[in-house]
């Protein structure tokens, strides 16, 4: 009998072992693919002159701040005592310490923002995998949210700067929050309180969905979580260039509002629409612009009986991050694709849903969005390029593109209101349906 049970026990250790083999391969494969598109923007960009201050007329924006707070942390320098970002240190930080190590300062930038939209897309796969996601459908997905254009291009264009890092924590905390690790979700959170004030909206999205939930229990676990970098924040702000006054504080958020109200979206919009709407050109940038063929995905999870949607996490999340994005900071669009994490989740549960009533492959479905997405990627690019004036001798604007460009927004368009109408046809007849009940 003894010998009968281990003849019958191998196969099935066996089968295992290669199960797990082949997943690891699988994923190993698939992050593989994630940094080599990653670097294959980077090239790119480096093949065009783009990144070297030098060689090229990069708009400047918020990288002086971030090198004279990475050339001495603790600097006299009125750019490293600018508010807001003389409290946003992790990053001048772990560049100072690569400056120690030898790695210029634009080199020491670069680095981190490389490694960490890397480990944000990744993140994104792996947070995929764990919610149940086949290894396609979580490269697709994946490689949607990369397809970005401040993911893809726009984060590594403008390298000096603190939001790489903060995508990938982000990731790392939604990760920690949905697997149920309230211990890693404390350093995790801890961290993004030394990179970027505005991780804390995720805190504001995990403790609102536990109250809404009435979850006592997990609540009090998490408690040190949300605690944690709530304090470490405002030790920051206390301890490095406090504001003095409450009249300090709302004349720089007047001074901010008032920079973003004369704000009508990117300049490559103007100049490819003219003299539109600001309004318009801003709900663009803060939807379409900011999120591509992820955005309708979303919009059809709220129609038929969703996962994502059902969370209140998600509706807080975005919520908390619009209300950012329109009443305090004066950036229009980089802020808002924070929110990608629940983006990704609901596109890979609507994806699926596409896949059981079309009887296609989800992750076919996907890739095919992948290859749309990327041509208005490029298109969008270069034309943001333009508008700069950072014109390299071999960047040339053929017809073509530009004509492809607009096809591809006009597909973005179309799909957003086709899922518009279809909203609201499911709201008639549900008011239909009940003035008949």
């Amino acid at each position: 009998m003894r010998r009968s049970t281990v003849t019958h026990d191998a196969p099935l250790s066996l089968l295992r072992t290669v199960f797990v083999r082949k997943s690891l391969i699988a994923d190993l494969s698939a992050s593989g693919v994630l940094v080599l598109t990653e670097l294959g923007f980077l090239a790119f960009l480096t093949y065009l002159g783009l990144l070297d201050p030098a060689l090229s007329q990069r708009p400047i924006g918020d990288s002086p701040n971030y090198e004279a707070m990475a050339r001495h942390p603790f600097s006299s320098d009125p750019a490293a005592c600018q508010l807001p970002f003389c409290w946003r240190v992790l990053t001048p930080w772990l560049v100072h310490g690569l400056n120690q190590l030898g790695l210029s300062l634009q080199n020491g930038f670069l680095l981190v923002t490389t490694i960490s939209l890397c480990g944000a897309v990744i993140g994104i796969y792996a947070l995929l995998r764990l919610l149940g996601a086949t290894p396609w459908q979580g490269l697709a997905v994946a490689l949607l949210v990369q397809t970005q254009y401040e993911f893809g291009l726009n984060g590594l264009w403008r390298y000096e700067g603190a939001v790489a890092l903060e995508y990938l924590l982000l990731v790392l905390a939604f990760i920690c929050y949905w697997q149920d690790r309230p211990r890693w979700l404390l350093v995790v959170l801890a961290l993004g309180a030394l990179q970027r004030e505005f991780t804390l909206l995720a805190v504001v999205a995990f403790a609102g969905e536990q109250v809404i939930r009435r979850d006592w229990e997990h609540l009090k676990t998490y408690l040190p979580a949300y605690i944690v970098p709530i304090l470490i924040t405002l030790a920051l702000h206390l301890a490095l260039h406090p504001v003095n006054r409450f009249g300090d504080l709302f004349q720089w958020l007047q001074g901010n509002w008032q920079l973003r109200s004369n704000l009508a979206g990117r300049a490559s919009t103007i100049s490819l629409f003219g003299n539109v709407n600001p309004f318009v050109l801003n709900v663009y940038h803060l939807t379409i612009g900011s999120f591509g063929l992820l955005l309708p995905l979303l919009l059809l999870q709220v129609i038929h009986p969703p996962y994502v949607a059902r969370r209140p996490v998600v509706w807080i999340f975005l919520l908390a991050t619009a209300a950012i994005v329109l009443f305090v900071t004066s950036d229009n669009e980089r802020l808002m694709i924070i929110a990608f994490p629940v983006f990704a989740v609901a596109a890979w549960y609507e994806l699926r849903w596409i896949a059981q009533r079309t009887k296609l492959p989800a992750a076919a479905i996907g890739f095919v969005l992948v290859l749309v997405q990327s041509l208005f990627l490029l298109g969008l690019f270069y034309k943001t390029v333009q508008d700069f004036s950072l014109i390299a001798e071999r960047l040339q604007e053929p017809g073509w593109l530009r004509v492809l460009w607009l096809g591809v927004l006009v597909v973005i368009v179309a799909a957003t209101a086709v899922t518009a109408l279809w909203i609201l046809g499911a709201g008639t007849r549900l008011l239909y349906r009940h003035a008949l009940a």
